[in-house]
């Protein structure tokens, strides 16, 4: 759920600061077709670099996954934590932050990667950066549940609504702490990938050393 809600601070922080999404890359495609009929190509320009980092990290993030897994390193995730807490530490700096474009390509990048390594709850698909597969997954859900009387879409109804919130919930955070502190909300996101990081590491580590002999004992 807080990846979800990072999702949607990141789509936040970059179109209102930069006007262009980090990860929803089929409005950053239709925006760019709309303000390229304005002429706007700079804008254009900055979608369409979006974009194509977005797909530069599917591919790494679809490469390490393979490389791990076959190397049996089953905690790789943890290193994408720390990686974007870092990313968005760095993304804030003045110096970096000032230039829209770069910006926007290294968040894309890094979304992306999030996406590819994150997308399972409890052995069900579902999307941290954008909202409309869990919107129809909630829905069906929801029609299955109360329509259908289906029980078992009960959890799939709760799972993807929760999801939904999580999402928004993202958005309207990253929207007010933008309005008070401007381009410094960017670093609300990188604390909370921080506190991810650390906070699972540390769950690991106790499995690994705490609950993993007991069992192996058992």
């Amino acid at each position: 759920m807080l990846l979800t809600f990072l999702g949607g601070a990141m789509d936040g922080y970059t179109y209102i600061h930069y006007d262009v999404f980090a990860s929803a890359q089929t409005g950053n495609l239709v925006l760019a077709i709309i303000q390229g009929s304005n002429g706007q190509w700079g804008n254009v320009l900055k979608k369409l670099l979006s974009t194509l980092f977005f797909f530069g990290g599917i591919l790494l993030a679809k490469f390490l996954k393979q490389l791990f897994d076959e190397n049996k390193v089953y905690y790789w995730r943890l290193y994408v934590l720390f990686y974007e807490a870092a990313i968005f530490a760095f993304v804030g700096l003045s110096a970096i932050n000032i230039h829209p474009a770069l910006v926007t390509v290294i968040i894309s990048f890094s979304a992306s990667i999030q996406w590819i390594s994150f997308d399972k709850i409890d052995g069900r698909a579902y999307t941290n950066l954008f909202t409309t597969g869990n919107l129809k997954g909630m829905t069906v859900g929801f029609y299955d549940y109360f329509v259908g009387k289906k029980q078992e879409a009960k959890d799939v109804f709760y799972h993807y609504l929760w999801v939904v919130v999580a999402f928004i919930l993202g958005v309207v955070t990253i929207v007010f702490v933008y309005h008070q502190v401007d381009r410094y909300a960017v670093f609300l996101i990188s604390a909370l990938f921080l506190y991810l990081a650390v906070s699972q590491t540390w769950k690991v580590w106790k499995f690994y050393h705490q609950e993993r002999p007991i069992i192996s004992k058992k």
